[in-house]
């Protein structure tokens, strides 16, 4: 059974759920059951740092103790974009699918990674 998938996201454009994955074969529509996880982006803070970690101790010494003291207070902080603040996201649940669910999600995966993987490469050797 291949998959193709899509996602749904609500009005204010939040990932809401896995709502319908299709098969290529039948063009069955199903949802995917999904559980609440911390999000791993900004470990359930619902925020995370203006420069995402991308300044070093020698970069944050330049700007001065002023700017650390706003830093470490959250002045930077912005609202996270994975988990939109809420501090859990949906991940689908491996252990509520049914074996032939599961293996074309596997697939379904194993085939996002590989293309993944390939453009990657192409963008290592300059193409």
């Amino acid at each position: 059974m291949a998959m193709r998938g899509y996602f749904y996201t609500g009005p204010d454009q939040t990932a809401r759920d896995f709502e319908a994955y299709v098969t290529e074969e039948t063009g069955e529509a199903f949802r995917l059951p999904t559980s609440k996880v911390v999000c791993g982006r900004c470990h359930g803070e619902g925020v995370h740092d203006a420069w995402d970690g991308g300044m070093t101790a020698s970069e944050m010494d330049e700007q001065g103790p002023e700017f650390f003291e706003d830093y470490m207070a959250g002045h930077y902080d912005r609202t996270c974009e994975e988990c939109h603040g809420k501090n859990v996201v949906d991940e689908v649940d491996r252990e509520r699918m049914s074996a032939e669910v599961l293996a074309a999600w596997d697939a379904y995966c194993g085939d996002v990674w590989a293309s993944n993987a390939e453009s990657a490469m192409e963008r290592a050797m300059g193409c």
